[in-house]
């Protein structure tokens, strides 16, 4: 039987914290905020029942599927002010990604501007990103970690936050990310899980019901002091490199 996966793996925790802000290892599978719908957890609704009620702002999102770390103000100046540091590219991120196939480099710089595609026939998810000759321009740097026969774990270092950046970089040097559904071996691929759910046929074509992007590190200057925040790899993508003999670097 066909089932839609809704549930995280297992809960989000705070891995750093100050008076002005906290940093929450988010499991896949969780959205970052709530939708209109509001009946699906979230990062900041978790937090709300974990302290009371009180509110939180966001500073960066990830998408539901990837996992990682989230930056939360715990008041809109600090939210604020942390979001500007974001804005100057003063906050430093890292993510680990495993991509299908082996890199014929241990270190890229991916710069190529992204934009909207369009609704087409070969296109039919009106939010796919992809590289356009006008679009805004975009920078990730990706080194090589370890590599099996058919795939390979990288780090990846956005220096500009554009839409499903690093996914879009890696599909389009023919590495796309494992488990990716938008930008995976079809598009169509994305539109048949929303209809029917995660089941035998998808788990042929994509390998993980979720693509395997992990946001993993944080860094950044906050009053004058040096903060740093890390999540290591979680178990599903951790176990997917152990079946395939694929070590996984420590830090």
């Amino acid at each position: 039987m066909q089932q839609l996966i809704l549930e995280p793996p297992y809960p989000p925790r705070v891995v750093l914290e100050n008076e002005d802000f906290l940093v929450v290892d988010k499991p896949p599978f969780l959205l970052s905020h709530p939708t209109r719908r509001n009946d699906r957890p979230s990062v900041l609704g978790w937090l709300g029942k974990e302290r009371g009620g009180a509110p939180f702002f966001l500073v960066n999102r990830l998408d539901r599927e990837t996992s990682g770390l989230v930056l939360v103000g715990k008041n809109a100046a600090a939210a604020s002010a942390l979001g500007r540091l974001m804005e100057k590219r003063l906050i430093d991120k890292e993510y680990l990604a495993i991509v299908r196939g082996k890199l014929a480099c241990e270190f890229l710089q991916i710069d190529a501007p992204l934009g909207y595609l369009g609704l087409s026939a070969e296109n039919p998810v009106a939010i796919r990103q992809g590289v356009r000759p006008g679009g805004a321009p975009a920078v990730t740097v990706i080194r090589a970690l370890s590599s099996g026969a058919e795939v390979s774990l990288v780090r990846a270092y956005p220096k500009t936050g554009r839409l499903h950046q690093i996914r879009v970089h890696l599909a389009s040097i023919g590495h796309p990310i494992i488990g990716d559904k938008i930008y995976g071996p079809d598009p169509h691929l994305f539109l048949r899980f929303a209809e029917q759910g995660w089941g035998p046929e998808l788990a042929e074509h994509l390998g993980l019901p979720r693509h395997a992007l992990h946001a993993s590190r944080l860094r950044f200057r906050w009053q004058g002091k040096e903060w740093e925040a890390a999540a290591p790899l979680p178990l599903d993508l951790r176990g997917f490199l152990d079946q395939r003999g694929i070590a996984v670097p420590p830090g």
